[in-house]
């Protein structure tokens, strides 16, 4: 038996908007913040979602719905441009479809850790404007992505100074196991996705790949941005420790 998207996202907004949350959102983006998630709920509820799907979609929300009012608490202001304006041939405006989009995303997500930081990501979006809508589709596609470890490796080396990580990958790979060899394929896949970039070499013109020396690691530009807009540094820190001392010396 399914579980309308519209009832779900629906309880969400009664329990936010309406309750404390509301407040904080206030007269400005209440009203904006309702209909947005409205209309996102009517559209999801179309498909046939299961009661788990149902859930994890309410649950992305109400975390969307709590960064929003966060955000508005820090005194930050949800943005100007087009985002919220629907587009006159679609009747959709950039903001319905990066919504939509995260939703969807949400419902097929089965490592559920990741629920927080698919609403910190849309709801953040809602207030950077240098963020266009290419560029909001792009971080939500690497986002849906990467495995909620690979999430973890990124607020890792966003805070490496934190840990003793090895400048010795060679004696890394004698001393893990086979299973702990996989953190590598997924650090490995973070460089070629341009989101992890070593010190010592260029992306130009040689394998992405390149050197895996946990030391030498660190955010792009691209990994930067991500790790901030889904507030990736909100992960237990024995999360990021328990993958910290596989690359520590």
């Amino acid at each position: 038996m399914s579980e309308s998207a519209n009832t779900v996202v629906g309880a969400v907004i009664g329990g936010c908007i309406a309750g404390p949350i509301g407040a904080g959102v206030g007269a400005v983006g209440g009203k904006l913040v309702e209909d947005l998630f409205t209309r996102a709920g009517m559209e999801i509820d179309k498909r046939y979602l299961s009661h788990r799907e149902s859930a994890r979609i309410g649950i992305a929300a109400a975390y969307a719905i709590t960064r929003i009012d966060i955000n508005q608490k820090s005194n930050l202001q949800l943005r100007t441009d087009n985002f919220f304006i629907k587009d006159k041939i679609t009747e959709r405006s950039v903001a319905d479809e990066i919504l939509e989009g995260t939703l969807l995303a949400a419902k097929n997500e089965y490592e559920e850790k990741k629920l927080k930081y698919y609403g910190n990501l849309v709801a953040n979006i809602a207030f950077h404007s240098e963020i266009d809508h290419y560029h909001s589709n792009y971080l939500l596609r690497i986002g849906e992505r990467l495995s909620y470890r690979q999430l973890c490796i990124l607020d890792l080396f966003k805070f490496k100074s934190h840990y003793q990580l090895s400048q010795n990958v060679s004696f890394l790979f004698k001393k893990l196991t086979q299973n702990e060899m996989v953190i590598f394929r997924e650090i490995e896949e973070l460089k070629i996705l341009n989101l992890l970039g070593s010190s010592n070499e260029s992306l130009m013109g040689g394998n992405a790949a390149g050197n895996l020396t946990p030391a030498l690691l660190e955010l792009t530009e691209t990994g930067k941005v991500l790790h901030s807009l889904m507030n990736l540094d909100e992960i237990d820190k024995f999360e990021i420790d328990s993958i910290a001392v596989k690359l520590e010396i």
